[in-house]
C-alpha cells in the first residue's frame, strides 16, 4: 500500500488549476453581527442573530416535535470542531487563504454558512437589511484576498426587484463576482386556496359523448 499523499503532493503533479467551486466559510456569529450593527444598523444585525438561531432551535427539538412542525433535520454535521486550526481555517478568511496552497487548492468560490439562512427571512425590511449588512461585512472579511477566494453575495429572491437590487448593489459597490440566489423559500398562496383540494377537470377529448 503506497503512503498517503498530502494534497500539496497530489496538487504539484496535476497540470491544471484546481478550483474549489463550492467551499463554505463558518461565519463566527457574535462577532460577525457587532460588525453587521455598525455599518448596516440593528434591524440588519438582530435579524442576522434570529436567523442564526434555526439550526439550533431545530436541533433542539425530538424527532416527533420536527414532524409535527414540519421541519427537516438540519446540517449539524457542518461544525468541524475537533481539530482546531482547521475550524479557524473555516472561521477565517486570511488563514484559508495562506493554506491555501498546502490543502492544494488555486482558487475559491466561497459560499456563507450561517448567510444561507437569509433569504429565508419572512419579513420584507428585515430580510433585505440582513442580506445588505452581510455582503458589505463579507466583502470586508475577504478584502485583498480575491486573487485566490471569491466571497459569494447573499441575493435574496422574493421578489425580483429585491433580487435585482442587491445584485446591482453587490456587483458595482462591492465588487462581487458570485451569487447565492436563495430562492429555497415558502410560496405565498392566496387565502382562497389555501387548505382547498382543486377539482380535477377532464380534457374535452376525455370527456363522454
Amino acid at each position: 500500500m503506497s503512503p498517503r499523499r498530502s494534497p500539496a503532493e497530489i496538487r504539484a503533479d496535476l497540470k491544471h488549476p484546481i478550483i474549489d467551486a463550492d467551499g463554505h466559510w463558518v461565519e463566527y456569529t457574535p462577532v460577525f453581527a457587532e460588525r453587521m450593527r455598525k455599518v448596516a444598523g440593528d434591524k440588519a444585525a438582530d435579524g442576522f442573530l434570529a436567523s442564526a438561531r434555526r439550526i439550533p432551535d431545530a436541533l433542539r427539538l425530538s424527532v416527533t416535535e420536527r414532524k409535527q412542525r414540519g421541519i427537516a433535520m438540519e446540517g449539524y454535521w457542518t461544525r468541524q470542531s475537533t481539530n482546531t486550526r482547521d475550524r479557524a481555517t473555516a472561521m477565517m478568511p486570511r488563514m484559508l487563504y495562506d493554506r491555501l496552497t498546502e490543502l492544494g487548492i488555486d482558487f475559491g468560490v466561497i459560499y456563507p454558512t450561517a448567510g444561507l439562512s437569509i433569504p429565508r427571512i419572512q419579513d420584507d425590511e428585515t430580510r433585505r437589511a440582513v442580506a445588505r449588512g452581510f455582503n458589505i461585512v463579507t466583502a470586508e472579511y475577504f478584502d485583498k484576498l480575491g486573487d485566490r477566494l471569491t466571497p459569494a453575495a447573499v441575493i435574496p429572491m422574493f421578489t425580483p426587484e429585491e433580487a435585482i437590487e442587491e445584485l446591482e448593489f453587490c456587483v458595482k459597490q462591492l465588487g462581487s463576482k458570485v451569487g447565492m440566489f436563495g430562492a429555497a423559500f415558502g410560496r405565498r398562496l392566496r387565502p382562497a386556496t389555501v387548505g382547498r383540494r382543486r377539482r380535477r377537470t377532464c380534457r374535452p377529448c376525455c370527456r363522454a359523448a
